[in-house]
């Protein structure tokens, strides 16, 4: 399981470097202006401008406030006083490698935003999935209790499974975090219900106990 864990982690973290690295600036703008269209069909201006308020100010705390971005761009791009004092190197790479670089951490950065976005628009959803989750779980646990008192069995491989499609589910709305491409609003709480059948299946298939 930590094996698994840490090679899916892996995969999200060649996703973001994959996104930096070939997807360009004007893609993500792109990108966050589609998903503020849907936020406002979907949520309404007032809950969008507050959701884009609120990562605005998340990634401010962490990454300007704290200097890390300026930091990161300071660490790759050279500035003008560094190129002075390069004799014979001042205009290496101005026109062509250091633009490119910049454009690079643009987008990198742009992604982060996008993630602490994507992530506050999750926030928004909790009080769905208390909803949505709760009534499954009772059911599962009520089915396991029924289960215990007849001579049904559980399925071991429906236990297993189950387990796989929430973790399925999970690492995908993880994933969704950082995709290149606009994340519609619905997928959430489509995600939370995934989770929430899993989680009855889950329960209801638990090994009996005397």
């Amino acid at each position: 399981m930590q094996r698994n864990l840490l090679f899916s982690l892996m995969i999200w973290l060649l996703e973001v470097i994959l996104v930096a690295s070939f997807v360009s600036d004007r893609w993500t703008r792109e990108i966050q202006a589609t998903e503020d269209q849907m936020l406002i069909a979907y949520f309404g201006i007032e809950k969008e401008a507050e959701i884009r308020h609120t990562a605005q100010v998340w990634f401010d705390q962490m990454f300007v406030q704290t200097g890390m971005r300026e930091s990161v761009y300071r660490y790759f791009i050279p500035t003008e006083r560094e190129r002075q004092m390069s004799k014979g190197f001042e205009d290496v790479g101005r026109n062509d490698l250091f633009p490119f670089i910049q454009s690079r951490l643009d987008v990198l950065w742009d992604t982060v935003y996008q993630m602490i976005k994507r992530f506050v628009m999750a926030c928004a959803w909790i009080p769905f999935l208390a909803v949505a989750i709760l009534p499954f779980a009772i059911d599962g646990l009520i089915r396991r209790k029924v289960s215990q008192t007849n001579f049904d069995y559980p399925s071991p491989m429906a236990h297993r499974y189950s387990i796989y499609v929430m973790l399925g589910a999970l690492y995908l709305l993880l994933m969704g975090l950082t995709l290149p491409f606009p994340v519609p609003p619905q997928s959430l709480p489509v995600g939370i219900i995934i989770v929430a059948w899993a989680m009855n299946i889950l329960l209801a298939n638990t090994q009996k106990r005397v």
